[in-house]
């Protein structure tokens, strides 16, 4: 059966989006990239991985891209509770909108992701 291997997620910034999503997944940077990303040494264009070491969730690459989509260049659900959604707006989510059983949110590039209380 086929299953999610990775998501990519185009963006200007790595320095900022990827902590960014590290937090909003819970995956950690993989640790290559994660002493790029202090030392401030990544290349022109070089993507940076979120990887689970268990390897039972997809991986997310934050790929630097020139031109980017307007909003809506990805799209994730991810649970979160309370306090967990509030680390992610603190990080620096905005809520576009809410729905009966999910939250909108926009990462702080426009790219819009859900919040949900439990999976669906």
């Amino acid at each position: 059966m086929p299953y999610i291997s990775s998501v990519v997620i185009h963006c200007r910034d790595p320095y900022v989006m990827a902590p960014f999503w590290s937090l909003v997944t819970g995956l950690p940077v993989h640790e290559e990239d994660a002493v790029k990303l202090a030392d401030r040494t990544l290349a022109d264009r070089e993507s940076v991985l979120l990887h689970d070491p268990s390897g039972t969730e997809p991986d997310v690459w934050l790929a630097p891209a020139l031109d980017l989509l307007p909003v809506g260049r990805i799209h994730l659900d991810i649970v979160a509770d309370d306090e967990e959604r509030a680390a992610i707006v603190a990080a620096g989510a905005t809520l576009v909108r809410e729905q009966d059983d999910l939250s909108v949110f926009a990462d702080p590039e426009g790219n819009e992701f859900c919040l949900l209380t439990e999976r669906h």
